[in-house]
């Protein structure tokens, strides 16, 4: 069954795969980028491992198109126009840097579009822009790029489960007073978990601001392709949304898409993509982007109608095993919980005596890799790709898992003091360009952070530029170090310093 309450182009169309195959079919002699030159001179290893196919895709700025004179960019603009109408958007562009890219964009674009294009000094005070602290660090990079100053939204913090929860209505309501005047409001959703808040109602306050409401969607590119997932951003009023089609659609890794409604944001996004992205798009990646697209159109309901199915069972048989709680539908009776992506499984281990960096350890060896490892739970995504073998495989290994615990004595792990974010004292642009000096994580406290100090995944940074270094965030940063989750943003290849502002 497909969906075609919006749909108004033909959807069986993959007008840039179809024109990248008649490129090789039609046996032209490339006298152009890349060097490999469609596959014929490679490493004799990645050959056996890719097989040469790939690489007659990887075409530079080249096509094969008759109708539209060969000319590669009016093809993509036919397979983006094709992305907007499956997707719902006004417009849509194809990202070879990631929804990193997007998110930048965005951000530079709701500083472009409040300045009227023409540029502050450097001297004057930031612009604000609402947002939640518990953002990805690619947020972070986006204001310091657009010369942004944050003012965070209130979260709350489920202490049960370790993790952020999106804000309350009346959190975004008490962050919009009077003494604000943003460029415009920007909102995750849904999160790393799958969780989302009330977006219309944010949207509405944004539309009550006229301001944009811009959004990482990051986890929800599937969200227009099956009425059982919550609505997608765009749906609820955001003026645009960048996905990471990649994340759980059958595309390539670092392909995502940036989705725009509002015509001044619309307007400008071409021009700042110029500036972010590399002038080498992979047209690979694109090929993905278009053919991932088709497939969810058409098929998409099915798919989910399958992934939906395995999601209820595996959840039950994961609760099933003693010690194990998977988180389930009971997440909407939390604040500031609205909406919900049941192909999460959100898995608390702390009740075998684990943390969910050794239980992800322990999963390794029985030949289970998990998306990601938090104090005391451990996150699977179900998407595409997943079938009844593979959860198979996932719950046996967490059967194995329960049961090598329990041999153990169980001692729950101490969860830490829930993270709070320090006074921003600096706007983020101004800390990143001031000199600096390293000191130890030990030594950091009060001073005010240079740099992006980040836990990945998820990927949300625990010290910004221009943030105050609070204690407890220090106490945050050792019980990651101590559980051996990754940390980004170190000063020294040792990983024992960090940068902060010089003489402040």
């Amino acid at each position: 069954m497909v969906h075609r309450e919006y749909r108004k182009l033909d959807q069986t169309r993959v007008p840039l795969l179809e024109g990248l195959l008649r490129y090789r079919t039609e046996g032209i002699v490339p006298f152009h980028t890349p060097g490999h030159k469609q596959g014929r001179v490679l490493d004799q290893g990645l050959r056996d491992a890719l097989g040469e196919k790939p690489f007659f895709l990887d075409i530079s700025d080249e096509i094969f198109d008759q109708a539209k004179n060969h000319d590669s960019a009016a093809v993509i603009k036919e397979a983006e126009a094709l992305a907007a109408d499956a997707f719902g958007a006004k417009q849509s562009f194809f990202l070879h840097n990631g929804t990193t890219a997007g998110i930048q964009a965005m951000l530079l674009a709701c500083a472009f579009q409040s300045n009227t294009g023409k540029a502050k000094p450097f001297t004057e005070k930031p612009a604000e822009i609402i947002l939640p602290r518990s953002v990805h660090r690619s947020v972070f990079s986006g204001l310091m790029l657009a010369g942004l100053m944050p003012r965070f939204v209130k979260e709350t913090w489920d202490t049960k489960w370790g993790i952020a929860l999106p804000p309350t209505p009346k959190a975004w309501q008490d962050a919009a007073d009077d003494s604000c005047n943003p460029v415009g409001i920007f909102d995750t959703y849904p999160n790393y978990y799958g969780i989302g808040g009330d977006l219309k109602q944010t949207a509405s306050i944004a539309h009550g601001m006229d301001r944009p409401l811009i959004v990482d969607e990051a986890h929800g590119a599937h969200f227009p392709f099956h009425p059982k997932f919550p609505p997608s951003a765009l749906s609820l009023g955001a003026a645009a949304a960048a996905q990471s089609a990649h994340k759980t659609l059958g595309v390539l890794t670092q392909a995502s898409l940036l989705h725009t409604m509002d015509e001044g944001l619309t307007k400008v996004m071409p021009m700042i993509l110029d500036l972010l992205q590399s002038t080498s798009p992979s047209f690979l990646l694109y090929a993905s982007l278009d053919a991932g697209r088709r497939q969810m159109v058409l098929e998409g309901r099915d798919i989910w109608d399958n992934i939906l199915k395995l999601g209820v069972e595996t959840r039950k048989r994961i609760n099933d095993i003693p010690g194990l709680v998977c988180l389930g539908d009971e997440v909407l009776d939390k604040p500031g919980a609205a909406v919900w992506d049941p192909t999460k499984l959100l898995i608390r281990v702390d009740e075998l005596g684990l943390t969910g960096a050794e239980a992800e350890l322990i999963l390794r060896q029985y030949g289970i890799q998990v998306e990601l490892a938090g104090f005391n739970h451990i996150l699977v995504l179900l998407a595409v790709g997943d079938g009844p073998q593979e959860v198979k495989s996932l719950v046996n290994a967490l059967r194995m898992l329960a049961a090598s615990a329990k041999a153990k004595p169980q001692t729950p792990p101490a969860f830490p003091s829930v993270p709070a974010g320090g006074v921003m004292s600096m706007a983020p642009r101004e800390a990143l360009l001031a000199a600096r000096r390293q000191v130890t994580f030990e030594q950091a406290e009060g001073e005010i952070a240079a740099d992006i100090v980040t836990p990945y995944p998820p990927g949300i940074p625990l010290f910004v530029p221009g943030e105050k270094i609070t204690g407890i965030g220090l106490g945050y940063l050792e019980s990651y170090l101590r559980q051996g989750i990754e940390v980004r943003g170190w000063a020294d290849l040792n990983r024992k310093t960090i940068w902060v502002v010089d003489d402040y």
